[in-house]
């Protein structure tokens, strides 16, 4: 097999790129110490960018830092199976971790001067992260409190909102209290009567979304805070700066942030078949070849879902993935790759 003639931190910015220019990005940059972006990336992408990885990562020399990075990326392995495999046309819930572990693998290979992925599967990998996504009706309807901002995702309308009461009202850098998780953050100085608005608002947009993975997390936290809001704030003078706006701020980037990925994502079946049906069409026939070199078992699983069974045979995946329903044949085979090099790797290790 050929290998692809560059770095790898080359093959990660290509990744990064394809995958952000098609399929968008989440960015929280509202905060002076914590800027961060990452791709949009369906749970297909992801499936099909850890098949390829992946044998790289296994074959990596027993040497100084090399278990570290080994056992991060199992660990993000085992997300993908208990994450991804529902839809592959669902946004990933786990994209950021994600990204910042491959990020870190391959900043790590390029350290040992390792060779790059195989041609081939890498193409097909890029040709998949630059396919389109369908275009769906997401992102706020009408204006929210305060005033009309042009936000076409609930992300961008929560950065819109943040900016504006952060100009408006203030700002402190607030470091995380006891029992809070992140890094220090510019928090706005807002009044009972923001925070009540933002509360009302963001609210309603949590009840109405798709309950996607993570939902009961969220809403947990958000009730929590909405205690405090509904005791402090709401009984409140509307003009006296919130006491508690260090905590609802980082509840509500969280609720901010998965409200959009949940309205971003479709409904299960909403993709399903035409998935199914670009992949069988659009499967070039040098991806079917590195199909077929997985093995017999991968011949028969491509077999069975392009036969419209929609699972993973038992013979291939030993029970751990039959029944799912979902046509797995995303990646141009590479989802079938995953399946059974992890299955391989749990039945040695077993």
């Amino acid at each position: 097999m050929s290998h692809i003639d560059t770095s790898w931190l080359q093959t990660f910015f290509a990744l990064f790129t394809s995958a952000r220019e098609s399929r968008g990005r989440i960015e929280v940059k509202p905060l002076i110490t914590d800027q961060s972006s990452w791709p949009r990336t369906t749970c297909g992408d992801v499936i099909a960018i850890a098949a390829v990885i992946d044998p790289h990562v296994q074959s990596l020399p027993d040497c100084f830092g090399s278990a570290g990075v080994i056992a991060q990326w199992s660990a993000r392995l085992d997300e993908i199976e208990r994450l991804a495999l529902h839809d592959p046309d669902e946004i990933y819930p786990a994209n950021r971790v994600f990204w910042r572990t491959l990020h870190m693998v391959c900043i790590f290979m390029n350290s040992l001067e390792r060779r790059g992925p195989d041609s081939t599967k890498f193409e097909a990998l890029i040709h998949q992260l630059d396919q389109p996504l369908a275009l769906r009706n997401v992102g706020p309807k009408g204006d929210g409190p305060f005033k009309h901002f042009d936000a076409a995702t609930y992300s961008v309308l929560y950065l819109e909102q943040f900016k504006h009461l952060r100009d408006a009202r203030g700002f402190d850098n607030k470091d995380p209290e006891p029992g809070m998780a992140g890094a220090k953050k510019v928090i706005p100085r807002t009044t009972n009567g923001d925070v009540v608005a933002l509360a009302d608002y963001w609210s309603k947009q949590l009840d109405s979304v798709k309950k996607v993975f993570g939902h009961e997390g969220v809403e947990r936290r958000w009730n929590a805070a909405l205690a405090s809001v509904n005791t402090i704030a709401r009984p409140g003078d509307p003009y006296s700066v919130y006491p508690k706006n260090n905590a609802f701020w980082r509840d509500l980037q969280s609720t901010a942030i998965h409200v959009s990925v949940a309205d971003e994502s479709p409904s299960k079946g909403d993709m399903m078949l035409d998935s199914l049906k670009d992949s069988l069409k659009g499967l070039p026939e040098s991806i079917q070849a590195g199909v077929n070199a997985v093995g017999k078992g991968a011949v028969s699983l491509a077999s069975d879902i392009a036969n419209g069974a929609g699972k993973i045979a038992n013979e291939a995946g030993k029970g751990l993935f039959s029944g799912t329903g979902m046509p797995l044949l995303v990646g141009a085979g590479l989802v079938g790759m995953f399946l059974i090099a992890r299955n391989r790797s749990k039945t040695e290790q077993g």
